[in-house]
């Protein structure tokens, strides 16, 4: 994670979001007077937060993940060959 203030980002903003897009890094810009300081992330880093925040915003959801990923993390995973979705419509 990077850390900068606002008027060195706004100098160097095309640098920024490369660090946050090229580099999948966080640059957070610091703000004079005492304001909240913000966060760049690159717009797949924002979206992967939202969506494991969806998933596991569900108790329910949440408890099932976690028990799949114990299971996996385990070795008890069973195998399923895919299905072939066009030869099944044409049939």
């Amino acid at each position: 994670m990077r850390a900068m203030h606002a008027t060195e980002a706004r100098a160097n903003f095309a640098a920024v979001l490369d660090a946050a897009t090229e580099d999948n890094e966080e640059v957070v810009i610091t703000r004079s007077g005492g304001k909240e300081p913000a966060v760049v992330i690159s717009l797949r880093e924002w979206s992967a937060m939202k969506e494991t925040n969806y998933l596991l915003s569900s108790r329910k959801n949440a408890r099932r993940l976690l028990e799949a990923i114990e299971r996996a993390e385990s070795g008890a995973v069973e195998y399923h060959d895919l299905i072939d979705v066009e030869s099944k419509d044409d049939a």
